[in-house]
C-alpha cells in the first residue's frame, strides 16, 4: 500500500517488509528511505502518536534514543497510521542478552565494555529527566546494544512527556512494587539499578527461591534482594558477586533501604572471578563427570558447540576440535589458532574455517582447500549453525551451507529468496513475516520451519523441542514467560511447565517423535520426557547451574559452566 509523510512524500508499505511486531504495532522497512523504518499501528482508531509528542521527544539525543521522526498518514492524508524512525542494524541485540554469563564469554563482553554501556545509559536517562521525560519500561529488552558497546533505547514513543502520560504497562521485573508500581523518575532509577545489577552480576537482584516470599513483588516490598543476607533465600549459582564497595553500597541503598537516586559510576567496576581447582573426574551417586578443558589465566573458554560426533571448544586464542563418537570420552583431534581463522564450524566429518571472508575446508594434516562456490559476508548477526547445516542470512537470500557435503572445492548450497531484515539471529533463528513468527529447527534430515503461536523475544531449540521467551499480560501486569514447547505436525505445542529463565537444554531422540530432555539446574541435571516435559529424574551434579550450556553427543552430555567444559555420563 501507499502512504504519505507529513511533507507529502509518498512511501510504500508492504507486509513482506515487516521485521518486527509487538502488541501495538508492526515495524516495516521503507524502500524509499533505507535508513528509516515505519511503525504502523495495528489499531489505527487509537490515538497513539501526535505531532506534539514527536516535538516533545525531539530533544532527546539521537545517539542513544530511537525517536519518532515524522507522522505517516493513509494515502488520503486523513488518518494517522504510524510514524517513521531510525533503522537499527541487525548487529544490535537486546541488552538482556548480556545478563547471561555464557553470552558474555562468547562475545568477549568484559567489565570494561559493560561499564561503558552503563555510563551511556546513565547519561541518557539523566538527559531525559532533565527535559521532563520519563522512560517507564526501562528493561533489558528495550535497550539494544552492539558488540562495540553502542546503545539504543527503543519504544521511545511510549515515554511520558509533558503532553503524554505513560500507559503504566511495563515488565514486572523492573516495576517498583515498593512504591506501588507507579511510573516516575524514581521508578526509572529503580529500573536502571535492576538492569545494571543484572548486567554485572548475571542475576536479577530479586531472583532466587525464598521459603516465604515467592513473587518478585513480595520480595521487593519486603526488601529481600540477594544482598539481604536472608538465610531463607537460595541464591542461584549464576550469581557473580560484585567486589566494588562504592557501587555495591549504592545497590544496597536502593534494594535494601528503599532509596531512589541515579546511580553513579565514578570508579571502575570489578567483579569477583573464581578459578577452578584442577580436577579430572567427579563421581556422584548417579553420574560420572570428566573435565575436558578449563579456562586458564591467559586462555578463556568463550563458546562450545557440538554435533553428535564432534565438539568444538572456542577460546580467546584457539579452536579445539574433539571426536565425540565414543561413549565416555572425548578425543582431541585438531587445534586451530584464532589468529589464522575468524571462525570455525564443525560437522560430523568436515571442518570449515573462515579467513578474510572466504571459506576453507580444513584437513587433519593442517592443509586447507578453498571453497570456491560460496560468496557472502559472514557477520555475527547473519549466520546460525543448525546441526550440520550453516544457515547464512543475506539481504535477499537465505542459504543453507551443508558442512559435510563437500566435493573438491565445492560445498553443497541451497538457497531461497527471503527478506533478510526480517530475521533475528541473536535471539535464536526467528523470521518475522506478515505479523507472524517462524522458527527454524532440524526435523531429522532437513531444516524445517514452524509458526510460533507466541510472539517470541528469543528461542532455543534442540532437536524438536525448545524453550521460548515471550511476554504475557494479565490483569494489567506484564511478565516474561519462559516455557517449553514441542514441535509436532508442524505446530508448536506449548507446555504448562514454565522456567524461571531461558535455558540451553540438550535433547536426545528415542524415536522419530519423542525423546528426552536434559536440563541444567543449580547442582543438578534434570531429565524430562519430551512428550509432556514431566520430570523423570534429578541427578546431583555439582558442576552445573541454571545457566550451564548443554549438548547431547555420542560421548555423553557436554556442558559449559563458568568457563569450564565437562563430559557427563550416567554411572
Amino acid at each position: 500500500m501507499k502512504a504519505l509523510l507529513e511533507n507529502g512524500n509518498q512511501i510504500t508499505l508492504l507486509d513482506k517488509n515487516e521485521i518486527k511486531r509487538g502488541g501495538e504495532g508492526k515495524i516495516l522497512t521503507i524502500p524509499e528511505l533505507p535508513q528509516q523504518v515505519a511503525k504502523i499501528y495495528l489499531n489505527t482508531q487509537l490515538k497513539h502518536m501526535s505531532k506534539a509528542q514527536i516535538k516533545a521527544l525531539a530533544i532527546l539525543d539521537s545517539q542513544y534514543f530511537v525517536k519518532p521522526l515524522t507522522m505517516i498518514y493513509d494515502a488520503k492524508k486523513n488518518d494517522i497510521i504510524g510514524f517513521t524512525m531510525e533503522y537499527i542494524p541487525q548487529n544490535y541485540m537486546p541488552l538482556a542478552a548480556f545478563f547471561n554469563r555464557n553470552t558474555c564469554l562468547q562475545y568477549q563482553i568484559d567489565d570494561k565494555l559493560k561499564t561503558e554501556i552503563a555510563q551511556q545509559m546513565i547519561q541518557a536517562i539523566a538527559q531525559a529527566h532533565q527535559n521532563d521525560i520519563i522512560i517507564g519500561d526501562l528493561s533489558g529488552l528495550n535497550i539494544l546494544v552492539n558488540l562495540q558497546g553502542n546503545i539504543k533505547f527503543i519504544d521511545v514513543d511510549a515515554y511520558e512527556t509533558p503532553i503524554h502520560t505513560h500507559s503504566g504497562i511495563l515488565l514486572d521485573e523492573i516495576r517498583d512494587y515498593l512504591y506501588q508500581g507507579k511510573v516516575s523518575c524514581e521508578s526509572d532509577f529503580f529500573a536502571l539499578a535492576v538492569v545494571l545489577f543484572n548486567l554485572f552480576t548475571h542475576l536479577h537482584p530479586f531472583k532466587g527461591i525464598h521459603a516465604q516470599y515467592k513473587s518478585l513483588a513480595e520480595r521487593m516490598v519486603h526488601k529481600i534482594s540477594v544482598l539481604s543476607g536472608d538465610n531463607q533465600l537460595i541464591i542461584p549459582k549464576c550469581y557473580t558477586p560484585m567486589q566494588q564497595p562504592y557501587l555495591l553500597d549504592q545497590f544496597e541503598q536502593i534494594f535494601q533501604q528503599g532509596k531512589r537516586f541515579l546511580l553513579s559510576l565514578q570508579q571502575p567496576i570489578v567483579t569477583a572471578t573464581k578459578t577452578s581447582a584442577a580436577l579430572t573426574t567427579i563421581t556422584t551417586a548417579q553420574l560420572t563427570i570428566k573435565i575436558i578443558l578449563q579456562s586458564q589465566k591467559q586462555e578463556i573458554i568463550q563458546q562450545v558447540s557440538a554435533t553428535q560426533k564432534r565438539v568444538l571448544i572456542t577460546t580467546n586464542q584457539n579452536y579445539y576440535v574433539y571426536d565425540s563418537s565414543n561413549k565416555g570420552y572425548l578425543q582431541a583431534i585438531q587445534t586451530f589458532a584464532k589468529t589464522e581463522y575468524q571462525k570455525v564450524w564443525v560437522g560430523e566429518k568436515n571442518i570449515i574455517g573462515l579467513k578474510k571472508q572466504k571459506l576453507y575446508q580444513l584437513h587433519p594434516d593442517k592443509t586447507e582447500t578453498p571453497i570456491n562456490n560460496l560468496q557472502g559476508t559472514f557477520e555475527e548477526q547473519n549466520y546460525k549453525q543448525i546441526n550440520q547445516t550453516l544457515v547464512l542470512i543475506e539481504e535477499d537470500y537465505m542459504k543453507w551451507v551443508f558442512i559435510d557435503d563437500i566435493i573438491k572445492d565445492q560445498i553443497r548450497i541451497e538457497q531461497t529468496m527471503v527478506f533478510g531484515k526480517g530475521f533475528d539471529v541473536f535471539g535464536g533463528l526467528i523470521q518475522n513475516a506478515g505479523g507472524m513468527q517462524y522458527v527454524f529447527y532440524h526435523s531429522g534430515k532437513n531444516i524445517s520451519t514452524v509458526k510460533s503461536t507466541q510472539m517470541l523475544h528469543q528461542v532455543f531449540i534442540a532437536g524438536q523441542v525448545g524453550i521460548g521467551t515471550y511476554s504475557e499480560t494479565k490483569q494489567g501486569e506484564t511478565s516474561l514467560k519462559n516455557a517449553y514447547f514441542d514441535i509436532q505436525n508442524l505446530q508448536t505445542q506449548w507446555s504448562a511447565i514454565e522456567l524461571t529463565r531461558p535455558k540451553h537444554i540438550a535433547y536426545r531422540a528415542t524415536n522419530a517423535q519423542e525423546g528426552i530432555v536434559f536440563e541444567p539446574a543449580d547442582d543438578a541435571l534434570l531429565i524430562r520426557k519430551s512428550k509432556d516435559f514431566q520430570l523423570i529424574q534429578k541427578s546431583d551434579c555439582p558442576v552445573l547451574s541454571d545457566e550451564s550450556v548443554l549438548f547431547s553427543t555420542l560421548s555423553g552430555i557436554v556442558a559449559l559452566e563458568k568457563g569450564n567444559c565437562y563430559l557427563i555420563n550416567s554411572q
